[in-house]
């Protein structure tokens, strides 16, 4: 993301305006339950129209975490006094708001031997589908990622992701990988920003998690399989499109249909990759750009894909007012509901990053208040250091953004006919 730093001014933060959604939503779920209905069961609402929130909230408030960053999988029980109804209870909040998934980013591949079924639980009781992603930056040797993908996929299925031989009900789709066209800046991809390198590592990824399916005995059900690209402009492997995250939708048609193109010999069979691919996959990208802009780029190719349909798993909306998002927001939903191949949108995301400062600050439905609100579990970080972390409250006003660029929460709750407070 290349926006100017924006750096938020040292003073107190608004307390507590996030925590009334969370509760009326937690009374309504105990109201459907007490009269014996069902507020999500195995019924969860459709992956599309796509009403999604992206999160990563990580409960540091100073850049770098201090030098002790914590677990990027969110979906650890450490976390539960974040996501959970014991604590802020973050999913509650974003069903408030009027979203119906809430994607994710590093909730299998981190190697972390702690249930995930909390978390996939209570957003199945939310009525919330949980779009799962796997840690991009994953062993791939050679861009060969079939054996790393795999073994993530069975070690989640040992965590919660597998129940009576499916998918656990909530999970809605796998994000297998999250803008792998970073990977042809690296040494190993010659010549220097290849398309193959890209393509293989999606490839194998997909490869690997229908060998773990196959292995376990899992069922695919309704799981759908993406991959989001960057919407950097860029040409397909096969030469066929140029332009922003649209060449990321080709490389697959042109690497399902001939895997060697990117130098990759499936494990799989041909079939069962291309059995995967037309009843699966869904095209996926992140963007900062406004809907029209995205739109006039994607849809006037798009026939070729269909039926594939696609998706934005990252709205940023940089630097935009309020009236633009909800404009934007109300507007795809519409497209979403006329079935014309237009999933829907995740909205980046839930919480301002603040360990990362810079320009992501300019992204964020809510920010961390000063408030405590209690403490994590222990959690614990790549470096292998283990702690617990204060619970912050939360505030919907992001105020070292100009006017309505801060709005990014009721923005969002206008759109979706939703509340924030």
């Amino acid at each position: 993301r290349h926006a100017p730093t924006v750096q938020p001014p040292a003073r107190a933060m608004p307390q507590m305006e996030r925590r009334t959604s969370a509760a009326a939503v937690r009374v309504f779920l105990l109201a459907a339950l007490a009269v014996g209905g069902s507020v999500a069961g195995s019924e969860l609402p459709a992956l599309g129209p796509l009403r999604g929130i992206a999160y990563g909230a990580l409960p540091c408030t100073a850049q770098s975490c201090g030098g002790q960053q914590p677990s990027e999988d969110m979906l650890l029980g450490g976390y539960a006094k974040q996501w959970g109804p014991e604590g802020r209870d973050d999913l509650a909040i974003m069903a408030g708001l009027g979203a119906n998934a809430v994607r994710l980013y590093h909730s299998l591949g981190l190697d972390i031997e702690e249930s995930h079924a909390g978390f996939l639980d209570h957003a199945q009781a939310t009525g919330l589908n949980v779009m799962a992603g796997f840690h991009t930056y994953g062993a791939c040797p050679g861009f060969d990622c079939f054996e790393t993908w795999k073994q993530a996929a069975l070690q989640g299925f040992r965590q919660g992701f597998a129940q009576s031989g499916g998918w656990h009900p909530a999970v809605a789709a796998l994000i297998l990988l999250n803008e792998p066209d970073f990977m042809g800046a690296s040494p190993m991809c010659q010549p220097s920003g290849a398309a193959w390198c890209r393509v293989k590592a999606a490839l194998s990824a997909l490869d690997g998690v229908l060998a773990a399916e196959k292995e376990a005995g899992i069922s695919a059900g309704r799981v759908r399989l993406t991959v989001t690209w960057s919407f950097g402009i860029s040409t397909s492997i096969d030469g066929q499109i140029t332009g922003p995250g649209i060449y990321g939708f080709q490389d697959m048609v042109a690497g399902i249909a001939d895997p060697q193109i990117a130098h990759y010999t499936p494990r799989s069979t041909q079939a069962d990759l291309q059995q995967a691919f037309s009843t699966r996959w869904v095209h996926g990208l992140n963007t900062q750009s406004p809907w029209s802009f995205v739109d006039a780029m994607i849809s006037k190719n798009y026939a070729r894909f269909l039926p594939v349909p696609w998706f934005i798993g990252e709205y940023g909306a940089n630097g935009q007012p309020a009236t633009v998002i909800q404009s934007d927001l109300q507007a795809m939903q519409t497209r979403a509901s006329e079935g014309t191949g237009f999933l829907g949108t995740a909205v980046f995301q839930f919480q301002t990053a603040h360990w990362k400062g810079g320009s992501e600050l300019n992204f964020g439905l809510f920010r961390l208040g000063s408030e405590v609100l209690g403490e994590t579990g222990e959690v614990c970080g790549e470096d292998g250091g283990c702690r617990t972390w204060p619970v912050h409250c939360l505030s919907a006003k992001l105020d070292w953004l100009p006017g309505s660029v801060g709005d990014r929460a009721q923005a969002v709750a206008s759109a979706w006919n939703g509340t924030v407070a």
